[in-house]
Formats: structure tokens, C-alpha cells, sequence
């Protein structure tokens, strides 16, 4: 297609592909009040170019600057309840910044761990990748120009992690030709009860009529809601000599009760986040670009985000932890993009540098007791509990009596986490004139990410003869097991696309990606040897001294190395879209493509790597608008195949592994509708529906090859996301005693969804529930100032979003934890720009 100008009267950017996007403007209350004709055109660069969305032969949705602040959405679990493509699965470490995020039923769970498998959903700050293999970077959304998300695989332009999908964050930048700012104030109380506070503000100065500088900062503090109540904790002593002779160990009826009266706290979960962003522009001259830009962000989280089902803590929103619990994410971010042009050629250079630091305590005393009623006591069944050997942390490993234990423990049992990350990314691309009728794009792209990460499973005050030896005696201190490794991924491809106008209405593009991950992990994992030189579970101190490590005791500050493994591949995946333009108006598309995820390996001794897994997309999708540009419509349909995928399972010892399981195949229908019945009234709609099931049964061996068990038979739906979720909007202006005001109403339906891929733990927790959230607005402007009032989840709904439990259901299943909406907010807002 030659002319698309002809079919959208808004004239199409052609400068540089990434500094001609512009801020996205969907219906302001100033416009709605002066008569608004049309729906405004919507600019993406999701194909490293700047389109107007609805040339873009792709299922894309975006939400804008306007509706991101007319919707109060400022973090990554607010906008993506506004995406009905995307599911969130915040069941482990909630709260914390480590949400691990999925796209059109692509997910299996259980995964997001440091060794395990990378995010199948590729996350970008502007053009730099910010994917980190443990859950998503929660950015602050404050000044952002757009929310990009690209439904379905998207390897061939952004690699690996962009199986499912891509979300890309896009900031406003830096403008040369005005001085502009604002500032906003938000006071909030949450539950009638907690109150909590936002300030944010941006200015842009110009420089000189080449240079702008835009400076952004913000500081929140979120109310808490779940209270840590009084409770307490029987470990109960052996006093039967049938058991103890059998023992060969003095008998001891002694119990241990622990409480937690020094930490009981109301409204125990909170965060508080500060962070800014400084964005240069430098317009060299009238062919190059020069943008350099930093962005630091900081949140300190405190308590549990997950509330106690059981019977053993009473009480709504509530837990009885007995340990410190917290959870600090900092994280800075350094980026670089170069645009110009050389002759008839753009060429783009982005590169970034990313470092991330996070640090926290999980009160972990469930996994400890649960694993001691299974497996040392006898077992349970529901919560009536047949003894038959102690219960006591300290005897969960060595029996009563033992010579040199001469302490039980009394304080509990927490796991600590220290991670640290480093990302550095180089991409490269050269495109041609996009309005010949044959145009391309080649690029390079190199990436390597760092992840030194530490997690000690401590009980204080453990006699020091059960202590891990060697290493940094800060970690290895009342330890019981570790986990501390350094994992590398590194990847560099080759891709590009060619387009092809066969006719002035019938487009083809071709793409591809070759491509060369790798990944290794060096470091501990394991017990400690305790009294006995043999050790104890496969891994741990026992391996120190195997001749493949040479002995590496107090390897980096770890009591040895006793892991070391690697993996290294070569692929390359494709795409083939052709788009037919029949009217000015409209667009329908049929799409061919590919996406991957990189292999890995695992960390316990036994168990060997797994391989890249690949999901294969057939789509056809339409873009549509209607009464002069005042009703668009745009969908897709789609069947997806998803080959030998990774899934996470609790290996032997507990300890998790990944394999490349069965097949599944994912249908579904994605839609979203656009429509302004009157100049003063806007209704958005969108909505997704997803049938994925198993087309394999997923089972586990034994070591000999046979089937131990079917895990979940063929026909098992993937867990995670729902058969439907949706969203409406509605927004009406008005004039209101000289004021142009405003009334708003968001409704957003998430249909059940299946929590676990594996049968047996599903029968444990059934189904997690349908729930609806709706939020309301109103507000008035004039001039430079507006007065907004929000209430989110003005119905107060409280249906679990989530179950959990700290460690497998089958073993911890009797104490599980639901992670709820966040209760009534009612917050208030001054705005005032200048």
C-alpha cells in the first residue's frame, strides 16, 4: 500500500521511527465539551516504526496517557485488569514487584523462580527490555505517553521472552518547542480504616532550539488492609517408648508453643515507592537525534499480601506470622537511543543498562511445620493429625537425643531472599523509506542479563552443629538450606521483515529471527552436612567435594560449588502477515507466526536441562470504523499451538525443576470497541475469550522410564486465565457552573479460572472464583486546575483473586492463603498545570 494517508485523514509521521511517536490524546474533557466529531488517531511504534494503530496488522490494544490518568492507573496491577489479554499471577511473593504476567492463556504456573523458566511475555521501557526472569519491573505510571500490548508471539521482532506477547511502556519525551509541567496531589483512605498518600509531578524546560530536558518524580505510600493477629503454634514432644526405643533415643514430652504477641500489627501490608526520571533530547541537526535518558524507582513493601483460610488464625484479612516479613525492590535504569538518517535509510540504535537490588524476609514457619507433620510425625489427613515421631523444626532433621543438638528452636523458621540483577542490552536496526512499495528492516540485537541471587532457609537460634559450614557466616548462620547461585543468560540474533505492496490494498510481510540463547548456573544449592560427615538430601554440602567441582569450598562466599551447568542453542522462528485494505475505512489480516522461549537447566543434581519451547500462531483479525469515524471496532480470532512447553513441578527433596511436558492448544476470540453515541459521552468496551486445553497427557516417570502418575490427563485446561474477561467504560462531560465536569464508571469482569495444572493439588483448592470490580469518578476542571474524585472497588469485593499455600497443596494444602482485591479506596486529587 503506496498511500495509507488516503484512508486516514490524520497525515502519518515519516521522520525517524521511535522520536515521531507522539503522546496519544483519547478524548480530553476539554474537547469532549467543545464537540467532538471523530475518535482521535491512535500513534504506535509496535513495529519500530511510527503507524497510526489502525494500519497495524496486529492484535494490539494501548492505553493512552488520558485514559491511564481519567482511570487512576498507577502501577502494573492496575492496567493490566484493563487488558483482557493479560493475566497476572501475583500467588507468590505478592506485593513484592515480582507479579509474573501472561498473555492468551500461555501460562502453567508454578514458574518465575531464579532457575527456572524465562517470562513468556517480553516487558519494554520505551525500546529497551526490562524482562527480568523472576516477575515483571513495576514501573510507577506517571507521564507515560502509552501503554503498548501486543497480543500473541512477537520473537521475531522482540525475541525470547516475547512468546506470548510483548507490553511496552512508553514515555513522554522530552519537547523542545514549549515549557510545560504539572503537579498532582492524592490523599486516600483505604476501608474507612488505613490511609495512604500520592505527589507526583513533571516538568519539561527547553534548553535551546536543539535541547529539552524532561524531569519526572514521584513519592506514594499504599494503605494496608490485613492485620497480623495474635496466634501461636504447638510443637508437640515424644513421650511414647515404643517410639523412642525404636529411636534408640531418651524419650522427652516436653512441647514448644511459639506466639507472635511481639509482631501482632493492624494494616501489617504496605508499600511505599519514591522514584523520578530525566529524559534528554538533543536534536543534533535536522537528520539525528540523540536521547539519553535515566529512570531510578524505589519500594519498600512490609507484610503479607496473602490472608490465612485456615482455622488455626481467626479473624478476616489476617495471618499470625511470627517473623519480620518485608521487601525492598531499587532498581536504576540508564538508556541511550540514536535516531537518524543515512541517505534514503533511518537507522535506530538503542541500548541500555539496567541494576536491580532487592532484599526481604518471608515468614516460611507453614513449610516447616506442614513438611514435619508429613514426614516425620506420620501424616495428616484435612486436620486430624495421627502421630507417630516429634514435631519439632530442630527433629524434622535430626532425631531426639542426638549428641551436640542441645537447642531447639523457638523463634520460627523465615526465608531470606538477596537478589541482585544486572541487564545490558544493544539493538541495531536499519529500515527503508516506508512509502516504497518494497521496504524493509534488518536489525542486530545483543543482550546479557546477570542474576546473583541468595536465599537462606533460617531457623534462629539452630545449634551451631546443624549450621552450614564455610562461606559468609552472615548467610550460612542458623541456616538449614541455601540457595545461591550466579545465572547468566546471554542472547544475540539477527531479524528483520520485508513488506511488500502486491497491489494498493493487499500487503505482505515476511519476517524472521535467528537467534543464539544462553544460559548457565554456578553456585550452591542444598543442605549443610549437619553432624553427619555423609549429609543428607541429594544435594547441599554432601557434593562438595565431587571431582567435577575440584573442591571450590567457600566458593564466593557460598560454602562450596556444587552447581555448574550450562546450555547453549540455535533457532530461528518466522512470521507472514498479509493485510487487505478494501475500504478507507477498514482492514482484515491473516497472520502466520512463531515465538520461543530460550532452554535452561536445573539446579538439582538429578535433574537434567530443558529445551526451548515453541508456540505457533494462526490469526486473522480485523481493524474497522464506522459512522464517520465515531464507532471503531477492532478483533482478532486465533488458534494457537503450544509444543513440548516447560512446566515447574516440585521435584525430589521438594526442590523445583523444569521439563519440557505435553502440548497444548489455545483458541481464542479478542475484541474492543471505540464508540462516542454524543460528542459529550464515550464508551470503551473490551473483551477476550480463551478455550486452552491439554492435547497430551502431562505425566510423571519414575526413574526408570514408567509412568509413576498422570499429573492432569488430556483435555486439562491451562491454568491461570479465564475462559472470559472484560471491560466497560463509560465517561461523560459536562458543563457545570462554569466548570467542564465529568462523571465515570469502570466495570471489569474476570470469569474462574483453574489456579494449578496438576489434578491433585486442584482438588485441594477448586477453582478461583469470577469476580467484578467497579470503579467510579467524577471531577470538574478549570484552567489550570482539576479536583478528581476516585473510588476503586466501590462494591467492595473480596473475592479471592488467588489461592496459595507456602509450599506443595499436597503437603501444605491444609493451610492455604487468598489473595483479595484490594478493598474500598476513596481518594481525592488536585491537579494543577503549568
Amino acid at each position: 500500500m503506496k498511500n495509507p494517508e488516503s484512508r486516514f485523514p490524520t497525515p502519518r509521521p515519516t521522520r525517524t521511527p521511535v522520536s515521531a511517536a507522539v503522546m496519544l490524546a483519547l478524548m480530553s474533557p476539554a474537547a469532549f465539551s467543545q464537540g467532538v466529531a471523530q475518535i482521535e488517531e491512535v500513534t504506535v511504534t509496535a513495529q519500530k516504526r511510527s503507524e497510526n494503530m489502525q494500519e497495524v496488522p496486529v492484535s494490539i490494544a494501548v492505553l493512552s496517557n488520558q485514559t491511564l490518568s481519567e482511570l487512576n492507573l498507577q502501577n502494573f496491577l492496575d492496567y493490566t485488569q484493563m487488558l483482557p489479554s493479560v493475566t497476572v499471577d501475583q500467588s507468590t511473593d505478592a506485593g513484592t514487584g515480582f507479579t509474573k504476567v501472561y498473555m492468551r492463556g500461555i501460562a502453567t504456573g508454578n514458574d518465575g523462580q531464579a532457575t527456572t523458566s524465562q517470562p513468556s511475555v517480553g516487558m519494554y521501557l520505551d525500546e529497551l527490555p526490562i524482562t527480568t526472569i523472576q516477575g515483571n519491573l513495576d514501573v510507577h505510571m506517571y507521564d507515560i505517553a502509552r501503554v503498548e500490548v501486543l497480543a500473541g508471539p512477537q520473537g521475531t521482532l522482540y525475541g525470547g521472552s516475547s512468546q506470548a506477547g510483548t507490553i511496552r511502556i512508553i514515555t513522554n519525551k522530552p519537547e523542545i518547542e514549549k515549557f510545560s509541567g504539572s503537579v498532582n496531589l492524592q490523599g486516600s483512605i483505604l476501608d474507612g480504616d488505613d490511609t495512604g498518600y500520592l505527589l507526583e509531578g513533571f516538568v519539561n524546560v527547553p534548553i535551546n532550539d536543539k535541547m529539552a530536558v524532561r524531569l519526572v518524580g514521584w513519592a506514594l505510600s499504599d494503605a494496608g488492609w490485613i492485620d497480623n493477629v495474635l496466634g501461636s503454634r504447638t510443637y508437640r514432644g515424644v513421650d511414647d517408648p515404643v517410639t523412642c526405643a525404636a529411636s534408640g533415643v531418651a524419650c522427652s514430652a516436653d512441647d514448644i508453643t511459639l506466639t507472635n504477641e511481639d509482631k501482632v500489627k493492624k494494616n501489617y501490608n504496605t508499600i511505599d515507592t519514591v522514584g523520578g526520571r530525566a529524559a534528554l533530547r538533543i536534536d543534533v541537526n535536522d537528520n539525528w537525534t540523540v536521547s539519553p535518558t535515566i529512570m531510578a524507582q524505589r519500594a519498600e513493601s512490609k507484610g503479607s499480601w496473602g490472608e490465612d483460610l485456615s482455622d488455626m488464625v481467626s479473624g478476616d484479612h489476617a495471618v499470625s506470622h511470627i517473623m519480620d516479613e518485608f521487601f525492598n525492590d531499587e532498581w536504576y535504569m540508564v538508556g541511550l537511543t540514536i535516531e537518524g538518517k543515512i541517505g534514503n535509510f533511518d537507522l535506530v540504535y538503542s541500548g541500555s543498562y539496567m541494576d536491580r537490588n532487592d532484599d526481604g524476609s518471608f515468614d516460611y514457619a507453614d513449610y516447616a511445620y506442614w513438611y514435619d507433620v508429613a514426614y516425620t510425625t506420620g501424616f495428616h489427613a484435612d486436620l486430624n493429625f495421627l502421630d507417630s515421631g516429634p514435631r519439632t523444626l530442630e527433629n524434622q532433621f535430626f532425631p531426639p537425643g542426638t549428641p551436640g543438638v542441645g537447642t531447639r528452636n523457638e523463634q520460627g523458621y523465615v526465608q531470606e531472599v538477596y537478589d541482585g540483577y544486572t541487564k545490558q542490552s544493544h539493538e541495531i536496526h536499519i529500515s527503508t523509506n516506508p512509502e516504497k512499495r518494497i521496504r524493509g528492516l534488518l536489525g542486530l540485537f545483543w543482550q546479557h542479563s546477570y542474576h546473583d541471587f541468595t536465599t537462606p532457609y533460617r531457623a534462629p537460634g539452630l545449634a551451631a552443629i546443624m549450621e552450614m559450614h564455610g562461606g559468609d557466616p552472615f548467610l550460612t548462620r542458623d541456616t538449614v538450606y541455601m540457595n545461591s547461585m550466579d545465572r547468566n543468560d546471554r542472547d544475540k540474533a539477527v531479524f528483520g521483515h520485508v513488506n511488500f505492496d502486491i497491489t494498493d490494498e493487499l500487503e505482505l510481510t515476511v519476517g524472521a529471527r535467528y537467534f543464539e540463547p544462553s544460559v548457565t548456573v554456578k553456585g550452591f544449592t542444598g543442605y549443610g552436612m549437619g553432624i553427619n560427615t555423609a549429609g543428607w538430601g541429594s544435594a547441599g554440602e554432601r557434593r562438595c567435594n565431587l571431582p567435577q567441582f575440584n573442591g571450590q569450598t567457600d566458593y564466593k562466599n557460598k560454602p562450596c560449588l556444587n552447581v555448574d551447568k550450562g546450555i547453549h542453542e540455535s533457532e530461528s522462528i518466522y512470521r507472514v502477515n498479509i493485510a487487505w485494505r478494501p475500504f478507507d475505512n477498514g482492514m482484515l489480516y491473516a497472520t502466520w507466526s512463531e515465538g520461543y522461549r530460550p532452554g535452561g537447566i536445573n539446579r538439582a543434581p538429578a535433574a537434567g536441562e530443558f529445551s526451548s519451547d515453541f508456540l505457533t500462531n494462526y490469526e486473522i483479525g480485523w481493524k474497522s470504523e464506522f459512522l464517520d469515524n465515531r464507532l471503531q471496532f477492532n478483533g482478532a480470532v486465533f488458534h494457537e499451538r503450544w509444543d513440548d512447553f516447560q512446566v515447574s513441578f516440585a521435584g525430589a527433596n521438594s526442590i523445583t525443576q523444569v521439563d519440557n511436558g505435553p502440548s497444548a492448544d489455545v483458541d481464542g476470540l479478542e475484541a474492543e470497541m471505540v464508540w462516542l453515541p454524543t460528542n459529550n459521552l464515550k464508551i470503551t468496551a473490551a473483551g477476550a475469550y480463551y478455550k486452552s486445553e491439554l492435547t497430551d497427557d502431562y505425566v510423571d516417570y519414575n526413574a526408570d522410564g514408567t509412568i509413576k502418575r498422570i499429573k492432569a490427563p488430556k483435555g486439562t485446561y491451562l491454568p491461570l486465565t479465564p475462559e472470559f474477561k472484560g471491560n466497560v467504560v463509560a465517561r461523560y462531560h459536562f458543563p457545570l457552573g462554569g466548570f467542564d465536569s465529568y462523571v465515570q464508571g469502570a466495570l471489569v469482569y474476570i470469569g474462574s479460572s483453574r489456579p494449578v495444572l496438576d489434578e491433585a493439588a486442584y482438588l485441594r483448592t477448586g477453582d478461583v472464583e469470577a469476580h467484578t470490580l467497579l470503579d467510579l469518578a467524577a471531577g470538574f476542571r478549570r484552567g489550570s486546575y482539576a479536583f478528581d474524585l476516585f473510588v476503586r472497588n466501590a462494591t467492595d469485593n473480596d473475592t479471592p483473586w488467588y489461592t496459595t499455600a507456602q509450599c506443595a497443596f499436597s503437603t501444605c494444602g491444609a493451610q492455604q492463603y487468598a489473595v483479595r482485591p484490594r478493598p474500598i479506596t476513596i481518594a481525592v486529587q488536585v491537579t494543577k498545570d503549568f
